[in-house]
Protein backbone atom coordinates (compact mmCIF):
# COMPACT_ATOMS: atom_id res chain seq x y z
CA UNK A 1 0.00 0.00 0.00
CA UNK A 2 1.44 3.45 -0.80
CA UNK A 3 3.13 4.99 1.97
CA UNK A 4 1.71 8.49 1.73
CA UNK A 5 -1.53 6.94 1.40
CA UNK A 6 -0.79 5.26 4.66
CA UNK A 7 0.31 8.04 6.55
CA UNK A 8 -2.79 10.19 4.94
CA UNK A 9 -5.18 7.49 6.28
CA UNK A 10 -3.67 7.32 9.86
CA UNK A 11 -3.76 11.31 10.17
CA UNK A 12 -7.41 11.24 9.10
CA UNK A 13 -8.25 8.39 11.87
CA UNK A 14 -6.41 10.30 14.20
CA UNK A 15 -8.52 14.03 13.81
CA UNK A 16 -11.61 11.68 13.73
CA UNK A 17 -10.51 10.01 17.25
CA UNK A 18 -9.65 13.50 18.61
CA UNK A 19 -13.16 15.06 17.29
CA UNK A 20 -14.96 12.28 18.95
CA UNK A 21 -13.08 12.28 22.18
CA UNK A 22 -13.95 16.00 22.77
CA UNK A 23 -17.20 15.37 21.68
CA UNK A 24 -17.42 12.72 25.05
CA UNK A 25 -17.32 15.32 27.13
CA UNK A 26 -21.25 16.38 26.52
CA UNK A 27 -23.26 14.12 28.98
CA UNK A 28 -25.94 12.15 26.31
CA UNK A 29 -28.29 12.24 28.67
CA UNK A 30 -28.20 15.83 29.46
CA UNK A 31 -31.32 18.10 28.82
CA UNK A 32 -30.73 21.60 29.69
CA UNK A 33 -32.29 24.00 27.93
CA UNK A 34 -34.95 20.95 27.29
CA UNK A 35 -38.70 20.92 28.37
CA UNK A 36 -41.71 18.90 27.07
CA UNK A 37 -43.01 22.48 25.57
CA UNK A 38 -39.79 24.74 24.57
CA UNK A 39 -36.04 24.59 23.34
CA UNK A 40 -34.26 28.18 24.65
CA UNK A 41 -31.57 29.30 22.39
CA UNK A 42 -29.45 32.28 23.47
CA UNK A 43 -27.46 34.69 21.10
CA UNK A 44 -25.70 37.72 22.12
CA UNK A 45 -25.09 40.46 19.46
CA UNK A 46 -24.96 44.26 19.14
CA UNK A 47 -28.24 45.17 19.59
CA UNK A 48 -27.51 48.80 20.23
CA UNK A 49 -24.12 51.26 19.09
CA UNK A 50 -22.48 51.04 15.50
CA UNK A 51 -23.54 47.68 14.61
CA UNK A 52 -26.60 47.27 16.15
CA UNK A 53 -28.29 46.96 12.48
CA UNK A 54 -26.03 44.01 11.58
CA UNK A 55 -27.70 42.22 15.33
CA UNK A 56 -31.36 43.18 15.06
CA UNK A 57 -31.71 42.03 11.27
CA UNK A 58 -30.40 39.15 11.95
CA UNK A 59 -32.54 38.68 15.48
CA UNK A 60 -35.59 39.29 13.19
CA UNK A 61 -34.32 37.27 9.95
CA UNK A 62 -33.81 34.27 12.35
CA UNK A 63 -36.95 35.01 14.88
CA UNK A 64 -39.33 35.31 11.38
CA UNK A 65 -38.14 31.62 10.67
CA UNK A 66 -38.77 30.62 14.16
CA UNK A 67 -42.37 32.42 14.58
CA UNK A 68 -43.76 30.39 11.57
CA UNK A 69 -42.56 27.40 13.02
CA UNK A 70 -43.71 27.54 16.66
CA UNK A 71 -46.88 28.87 14.76
CA UNK A 72 -47.52 25.45 13.41
CA UNK A 73 -46.65 23.60 16.69
CA UNK A 74 -42.36 23.82 16.73
CA UNK A 75 -39.93 20.92 16.64
CA UNK A 76 -41.22 17.76 17.49
CA UNK A 77 -44.20 19.29 19.71
CA UNK A 78 -41.67 21.59 21.30
CA UNK A 79 -41.68 25.72 20.83
CA UNK A 80 -38.47 27.40 20.42
CA UNK A 81 -37.55 30.06 22.42
CA UNK A 82 -34.62 32.47 21.65
CA UNK A 83 -33.31 35.01 24.23
CA UNK A 84 -31.66 37.46 22.70
CA UNK A 85 -28.67 39.62 24.91
CA UNK A 86 -27.44 43.12 23.68
CA UNK A 87 -23.48 43.08 23.67
CA UNK A 88 -23.25 46.43 21.77
CA UNK A 89 -20.49 45.43 19.95
CA UNK A 90 -18.24 45.33 23.01
CA UNK A 91 -16.26 41.85 23.67
CA UNK A 92 -16.36 41.72 27.11
CA UNK A 93 -20.54 42.16 27.27
CA UNK A 94 -20.68 38.94 25.06
CA UNK A 95 -18.13 37.20 27.08
CA UNK A 96 -20.92 38.20 30.43
CA UNK A 97 -23.75 38.14 27.88
CA UNK A 98 -22.87 34.19 27.17
CA UNK A 99 -22.01 33.18 30.51
CA UNK A 100 -25.62 34.61 31.73
CA UNK A 101 -27.34 32.32 28.78
CA UNK A 102 -25.65 29.46 30.00
CA UNK A 103 -25.49 29.14 33.84
CA UNK A 104 -28.76 31.30 34.50
CA UNK A 105 -31.10 31.32 31.70
CA UNK A 106 -29.73 27.37 30.81
CA UNK A 107 -30.33 27.69 26.94
CA UNK A 108 -29.72 24.29 25.28
CA UNK A 109 -27.32 26.42 22.18
CA UNK A 110 -25.90 29.16 21.52
CA UNK A 111 -26.79 31.02 18.12
CA UNK A 112 -26.63 34.01 15.92
CA UNK A 113 -23.90 35.70 17.27
CA UNK A 114 -22.45 38.77 15.85
CA UNK A 115 -19.15 40.03 15.03
CA UNK A 116 -15.11 38.94 14.99
CA UNK A 117 -13.82 40.54 18.74
CA UNK A 118 -17.18 39.46 19.98
CA UNK A 119 -17.24 35.78 18.51
CA UNK A 120 -13.76 35.07 19.57
CA UNK A 121 -13.65 35.91 23.18
CA UNK A 122 -16.33 33.00 23.47
CA UNK A 123 -14.46 30.05 21.61
CA UNK A 124 -13.00 29.17 24.95
CA UNK A 125 -15.89 29.03 26.65
CA UNK A 126 -17.79 27.26 24.05
CA UNK A 127 -15.17 24.79 24.11
CA UNK A 128 -14.76 24.06 27.60
CA UNK A 129 -19.04 23.67 28.24
CA UNK A 130 -19.45 21.37 25.14
CA UNK A 131 -22.21 23.11 24.12
CA UNK A 132 -22.90 24.14 20.72
CA UNK A 133 -22.81 27.43 18.86
CA UNK A 134 -23.80 27.89 15.38
CA UNK A 135 -24.40 30.77 12.90
CA UNK A 136 -22.03 33.64 13.12
CA UNK A 137 -22.22 36.71 11.75
CA UNK A 138 -18.51 36.38 10.94
CA UNK A 139 -16.16 35.19 8.29
CA UNK A 140 -13.05 35.27 10.84
CA UNK A 141 -10.82 31.94 9.87
CA UNK A 142 -10.06 31.68 13.66
CA UNK A 143 -13.48 30.37 14.24
CA UNK A 144 -12.70 27.70 10.99
CA UNK A 145 -9.05 27.01 11.70
CA UNK A 146 -8.15 25.17 13.84
CA UNK A 147 -11.06 22.90 13.67
CA UNK A 148 -13.60 24.06 16.32
CA UNK A 149 -15.78 20.79 17.38
CA UNK A 150 -18.78 22.47 18.72
CA UNK A 151 -18.95 26.03 16.44
CA UNK A 152 -20.52 25.63 13.05
CA UNK A 153 -20.59 28.30 10.54
CA UNK A 154 -22.99 28.66 7.61
CA UNK A 155 -21.64 31.96 6.08
CA UNK A 156 -18.59 31.27 3.97
CA UNK A 157 -15.03 33.19 5.47
CA UNK A 158 -13.82 36.92 4.99
CA UNK A 159 -10.90 35.04 3.29
CA UNK A 160 -13.01 34.06 0.47
CA UNK A 161 -14.75 37.31 -0.01
CA UNK A 162 -11.14 38.81 0.38
CA UNK A 163 -9.88 36.60 -2.48
CA UNK A 164 -13.04 38.21 -4.24
CA UNK A 165 -12.97 41.20 -3.97
CA UNK A 166 -8.54 41.12 -5.20
CA UNK A 167 -9.85 39.03 -8.17
CA UNK A 168 -12.46 41.20 -9.39
CA UNK A 169 -9.62 44.60 -8.83
CA UNK A 170 -5.99 42.76 -10.31
CA UNK A 171 -7.85 39.88 -12.46
CA UNK A 172 -10.66 41.61 -13.95
CA UNK A 173 -9.91 45.47 -13.91
CA UNK A 174 -6.26 45.23 -14.19
CA UNK A 175 -5.43 47.12 -11.29
CA UNK A 176 -1.90 47.22 -9.60
CA UNK A 177 -2.23 49.33 -6.52
CA UNK A 178 -4.68 47.72 -3.88
CA UNK A 179 -4.67 49.22 0.05
CA UNK A 180 -6.60 48.67 2.82
CA UNK A 181 -8.12 50.54 5.56
CA UNK A 182 -9.18 48.48 8.72
CA UNK A 183 -10.83 48.69 12.18
CA UNK A 184 -7.85 48.32 14.14
CA UNK A 185 -9.13 45.06 16.33
CA UNK A 186 -9.28 41.38 15.50
CA UNK A 187 -12.06 41.78 12.89
CA UNK A 188 -9.64 44.01 11.03
CA UNK A 189 -6.63 41.86 11.14
CA UNK A 190 -8.54 38.61 10.07
CA UNK A 191 -9.71 40.90 6.59
CA UNK A 192 -6.54 42.40 5.98
CA UNK A 193 -4.45 38.64 6.53
CA UNK A 194 -7.42 36.98 3.65
CA UNK A 195 -6.70 40.37 1.47
CA UNK A 196 -2.48 39.77 2.09
CA UNK A 197 -2.73 36.10 1.09
CA UNK A 198 -5.12 36.66 -2.00
CA UNK A 199 -2.26 39.43 -3.31
CA UNK A 200 0.63 37.13 -2.10
CA UNK A 201 -0.71 34.77 -4.52
CA UNK A 202 -0.59 37.16 -7.65
CA UNK A 203 3.13 38.02 -6.42
CA UNK A 204 1.57 40.91 -5.05
CA UNK A 205 1.19 42.96 -1.54
CA UNK A 206 -0.91 45.99 -0.67
CA UNK A 207 0.74 49.52 -1.50
CA UNK A 208 -0.66 50.94 1.93
CA UNK A 209 -2.41 49.59 4.75
CA UNK A 210 -3.86 52.47 7.43
CA UNK A 211 -6.04 51.86 10.61
CA UNK A 212 -8.62 53.54 12.61
CA UNK A 213 -10.37 52.67 16.09
CA UNK A 214 -13.26 50.35 16.64
CA UNK A 215 -16.26 52.37 17.60
CA UNK A 216 -14.33 55.36 16.07
CA UNK A 217 -15.39 57.78 13.51
CA UNK A 218 -11.59 59.35 13.17
CA UNK A 219 -10.26 57.93 9.76
CA UNK A 220 -8.84 61.27 8.48
CA UNK A 221 -5.60 60.10 9.13
CA UNK A 222 -5.92 56.66 7.36
CA UNK A 223 -7.54 58.16 4.77
CA UNK A 224 -4.67 60.65 4.44
CA UNK A 225 -2.28 57.66 4.62
CA UNK A 226 -3.83 55.65 1.54
CA UNK A 227 -4.75 58.74 -0.85
CA UNK A 228 -0.52 59.60 -0.44
CA UNK A 229 -0.06 55.68 -1.48
CA UNK A 230 -1.87 56.50 -5.08
CA UNK A 231 -4.08 53.59 -4.31
CA UNK A 232 -6.22 52.19 -7.07
CA UNK A 233 -8.70 49.98 -4.92
CA UNK A 234 -8.99 50.44 -1.32
CA UNK A 235 -10.33 47.26 0.62
CA UNK A 236 -12.40 48.74 3.89
CA UNK A 237 -12.42 46.74 6.87
CA UNK A 238 -15.04 48.01 9.91
CA UNK A 239 -18.62 49.38 9.90
CA UNK A 240 -20.79 51.45 7.80
CA UNK A 241 -20.64 54.73 9.30
CA UNK A 242 -17.03 55.30 9.72
CA UNK A 243 -16.68 53.51 6.34
CA UNK A 244 -19.25 55.55 4.66
CA UNK A 245 -17.35 58.49 5.84
CA UNK A 246 -13.83 57.55 4.64
CA UNK A 247 -15.49 56.98 1.76
CA UNK A 248 -16.57 60.65 1.64
CA UNK A 249 -13.51 62.47 2.90
CA UNK A 250 -11.67 60.87 -0.03
CA UNK A 251 -14.09 61.67 -2.42
CA UNK A 252 -13.80 65.26 -1.02
CA UNK A 253 -10.07 65.57 -1.39
CA UNK A 254 -10.10 64.36 -5.19
CA UNK A 255 -9.37 61.02 -4.30
CA UNK A 256 -11.48 58.52 -6.04
CA UNK A 257 -10.61 54.78 -6.26
CA UNK A 258 -12.57 51.66 -6.12
CA UNK A 259 -13.75 50.95 -2.57
CA UNK A 260 -14.66 47.26 -1.35
CA UNK A 261 -15.64 46.21 1.78
CA UNK A 262 -16.79 42.81 3.19
CA UNK A 263 -20.35 42.08 3.86
CA UNK A 264 -20.10 42.39 7.75
CA UNK A 265 -20.87 46.10 6.83
CA UNK A 266 -24.34 45.76 6.54
CA UNK A 267 -25.10 46.89 2.89
CA UNK A 268 -28.20 48.18 3.70
CA UNK A 269 -27.04 50.57 6.84
CA UNK A 270 -23.90 51.36 4.73
CA UNK A 271 -26.21 52.64 1.44
CA UNK A 272 -28.04 54.71 3.85
CA UNK A 273 -25.09 56.22 5.31
CA UNK A 274 -23.65 56.75 1.72
CA UNK A 275 -26.84 58.10 0.44
CA UNK A 276 -28.87 60.30 3.82
CA UNK A 277 -25.53 61.09 5.42
CA UNK A 278 -22.54 61.47 3.24
CA UNK A 279 -24.42 62.40 0.74
CA UNK A 280 -21.75 60.19 -1.67
CA UNK A 281 -22.23 61.67 -5.65
CA UNK A 282 -24.29 58.92 -7.27
CA UNK A 283 -22.11 59.12 -9.90
CA UNK A 284 -19.34 57.34 -7.83
CA UNK A 285 -21.65 54.32 -6.93
CA UNK A 286 -19.90 52.36 -9.44
CA UNK A 287 -16.87 52.59 -7.85
CA UNK A 288 -18.10 50.67 -4.20
CA UNK A 289 -18.39 47.38 -3.94
CA UNK A 290 -19.33 44.80 -1.21
CA UNK A 291 -19.30 41.34 -1.40
CA UNK A 292 -21.66 39.41 -0.21
CA UNK A 293 -22.31 35.59 1.62
CA UNK A 294 -26.17 35.10 0.40
CA UNK A 295 -28.02 36.09 -2.86
CA UNK A 296 -29.83 39.39 -2.61
CA UNK A 297 -32.50 39.50 -0.95
CA UNK A 298 -35.31 41.09 -3.97
CA UNK A 299 -33.95 37.77 -6.23
CA UNK A 300 -37.39 36.80 -7.97
CA UNK A 301 -36.32 33.13 -8.52
CA UNK A 302 -34.93 31.61 -4.99
CA UNK A 303 -37.97 30.41 -3.36
CA UNK A 304 -35.97 30.59 0.15
CA UNK A 305 -35.53 34.29 -0.57
CA UNK A 306 -39.24 34.26 -1.38
CA UNK A 307 -40.25 32.78 1.37
CA UNK A 308 -37.72 35.18 3.35
CA UNK A 309 -40.05 37.88 2.89
CA UNK A 310 -43.29 36.92 3.18
CA UNK A 311 -42.33 36.18 6.55
CA UNK A 312 -40.25 38.97 7.55
CA UNK A 313 -43.21 40.92 6.16
CA UNK A 314 -45.64 39.00 8.09
CA UNK A 315 -43.62 39.45 11.52
CA UNK A 316 -41.82 42.30 10.94
CA UNK A 317 -43.93 44.43 8.63
CA UNK A 318 -41.78 47.99 8.77
CA UNK A 319 -38.21 46.52 8.17
CA UNK A 320 -37.30 46.30 4.65
CA UNK A 321 -35.80 42.97 2.86
CA UNK A 322 -31.98 42.81 3.36
CA UNK A 323 -28.77 40.47 3.46
CA UNK A 324 -28.43 40.48 6.94
CA UNK A 325 -31.85 39.50 7.78
CA UNK A 326 -31.82 37.33 4.89
CA UNK A 327 -28.90 35.69 6.64
CA UNK A 328 -30.25 35.19 9.92
CA UNK A 329 -32.95 33.56 7.92
CA UNK A 330 -30.97 31.06 6.83
CA UNK A 331 -29.51 30.46 10.38
CA UNK A 332 -32.79 29.47 11.41
CA UNK A 333 -33.77 27.05 8.66
CA UNK A 334 -30.24 25.37 9.54
CA UNK A 335 -31.40 25.80 13.09
CA UNK A 336 -34.61 24.03 12.94
CA UNK A 337 -33.63 21.02 10.17
CA UNK A 338 -30.99 20.14 13.11
CA UNK A 339 -33.58 19.77 15.82
CA UNK A 340 -35.66 18.27 13.61
CA UNK A 341 -33.13 15.64 12.50
CA UNK A 342 -32.14 15.11 16.15
CA UNK A 343 -35.73 13.72 17.29
CA UNK A 344 -37.85 13.68 20.48
CA UNK A 345 -34.83 12.74 22.46
CA UNK A 346 -33.11 16.05 22.28
CA UNK A 347 -29.61 15.96 23.66
CA UNK A 348 -26.44 18.32 22.69
CA UNK A 349 -24.87 15.49 21.17
CA UNK A 350 -27.94 14.72 19.62
CA UNK A 351 -28.02 17.68 17.60
CA UNK A 352 -24.63 18.07 17.12
CA UNK A 353 -24.92 14.83 15.02
CA UNK A 354 -27.62 15.91 13.46
CA UNK A 355 -25.88 19.10 12.27
CA UNK A 356 -23.08 16.91 11.02
CA UNK A 357 -25.14 14.76 9.07
CA UNK A 358 -26.83 17.67 7.21
CA UNK A 359 -25.78 17.16 3.42
CA UNK A 360 -26.99 18.91 0.29
CA UNK A 361 -29.34 20.64 2.80
CA UNK A 362 -31.84 23.09 0.14
CA UNK A 363 -32.27 26.45 1.85
CA UNK A 364 -33.94 28.02 -1.63
CA UNK A 365 -31.17 30.35 -2.39
CA UNK A 366 -29.27 28.50 -5.51
CA UNK A 367 -26.76 26.87 -3.27
CA UNK A 368 -26.62 24.22 -0.54
CA UNK A 369 -25.72 23.51 3.01
CA UNK A 370 -23.43 20.54 3.79
CA UNK A 371 -21.67 19.52 7.12
CA UNK A 372 -19.33 17.21 8.14
CA UNK A 373 -18.06 15.76 11.42
CA UNK A 374 -14.13 17.56 10.50
CA UNK A 375 -16.24 19.99 8.01
CA UNK A 376 -18.28 22.83 9.69
CA UNK A 377 -18.67 25.10 6.98
CA UNK A 378 -21.78 25.70 6.29
CA UNK A 379 -22.47 27.84 2.80
CA UNK A 380 -19.72 28.22 0.20
CA UNK A 381 -19.09 31.05 -2.28
CA UNK A 382 -19.87 34.85 -2.50
CA UNK A 383 -22.01 37.59 -4.34
CA UNK A 384 -20.90 40.93 -5.37
CA UNK A 385 -23.12 44.10 -5.23
CA UNK A 386 -23.14 47.51 -5.39
CA UNK A 387 -25.55 50.54 -4.55
CA UNK A 388 -28.06 52.44 -6.72
CA UNK A 389 -29.66 55.74 -6.80
CA UNK A 390 -32.98 53.95 -5.14
CA UNK A 391 -31.21 53.42 -1.72
CA UNK A 392 -30.39 49.54 -2.41
CA UNK A 393 -27.67 47.30 -3.00
CA UNK A 394 -28.14 44.69 -6.25
CA UNK A 395 -26.14 42.23 -6.87
CA UNK A 396 -24.14 41.93 -10.49
CA UNK A 397 -22.28 39.43 -12.03
CA UNK A 398 -18.24 40.50 -12.50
Amino acid sequence: MNKNFLICLTFFMVLVSASACAKKKINTGESQGVSDSEIIIGSSSALSGQASFLGSQTIHGSLAYINEVNSKGGVHGRKIRLISYDDQYEPSETVTNTQRLINQDKVFALFDYVGTPTSLEVIDIVHKLGIPLLGLFTGAEDLRVPYRPYIFNVRDSYYVEAEGAVAYFVDKLGLKKIAVMYQKDSFGLAVLSGVQLALKRRNMEPVATAVYTRGSMDVALAMEDIRSSGAEAVIMVGTYAPLAKFIKLSNDAGFKPYFHTVSFVGSEAFVKELVEVQKINPGQYEKIIVTQVVPSPYSEDLPGVKEYRELVKKYYPNDKPNFVALEGFINAKILVKALEDAGRDLTKERFIEALESIYNFDVGIGKVVSYTMLNHQGLKGIYYSKPTKEGTFITFNP
